[in-house]
């Protein structure tokens, strides 16, 4: 009789009961994003050599991880300016990349999820710090926190790259700017960064600042 009286009287209040129910999905939703990572819309790999020459080994590996592609646009602009000025360049995704045979430095960019570079970066630090530590590296990453260029944004996107400087420290960093794309996202990403943390949709790139960063890079790398 006390679990029919529960049930009659719990059914009285129908809109009370759904807004509980909504509540409880989306915090469930919420958190299995939050564990899981942010997974949006996959993107064709690009893999290529710069310049056109196969036979010529090439020197500087352009490494990268990306969730919506805009970290793709970046690194294969910035193997165009390495390779501008003589270098033989690969941009490949990390995922691609089994050992670095035959490379004379690294650069290794990434996009930001969750206050971190993606996993897929770290693992391939993890990887590959011993061969890593004794040729060139630098580091990028693509993220909108610097949208708003304080100091105080700027220590923070760099504070995503300290555990990757901990294990091997680079010849240069380079903090860049991202691109955010809605359409990109699925429903539950799209109600936390749009209307919970708020990042504006758009792309905020800035290519004279990256194109100027790899014209420096070259000098600083220092392979050819």
């Amino acid at each position: 009789m006390g679990k029919k009286f529960a049930a009659i009287n719990y059914w009285k209040y129908p809109l009370r009961t759904l807004t509980r129910l909504a509540a409880i999905i989306f915090y469930s939703l919420a958190v299995f994003f939050i564990f899981t990572g942010c997974q949006t819309t996959p993107v064709a790999h690009v893999t290529e050599t710069l310049p056109e020459d196969k036979s010529q080994k090439a020197e500087i590996l352009v490494a990268y991880a990306t969730r919506a592609g805009s970290t793709i646009e970046v690194a294969q602009a910035i193997g165009e300016k390495l390779a501008a000025v003589g270098a033989a360049v690969d941009v490949k995704p990390v995922k691609n990349i089994d050992n670095l045979d035959g490379y004379r430095a690294v650069v290794l960019g990434s996009a930001i999820r969750r206050g971190a570079v993606l996993p897929e970066t770290a693992k391939f630090v993890k990887k590959h710090k011993e061969e890593l530590n004794k040729m060139p590296v630098a580091y990028f990453i693509v993220c909108m926190i610097t949208r708003e260029d304080t100091e105080k944004n700027r220590a923070r996107a760099f504070s995503y790259l300290e555990p990757l400087v901990a294990q091997v420290p680079p010849r240069d960093t380079g903090i860049f700017t991202g691109k955010l794309d809605y359409s990109t996202l699925n429903f539950i990403e799209l109600l936390i960064i749009k209307y919970f943390i708020g990042t504006p949709e758009g792309d905020l790139r800035d290519w004279k600042i990256i194109n100027d960063w790899a014209e420096r890079l070259s000098r600083k790398l220092r392979v050819f």
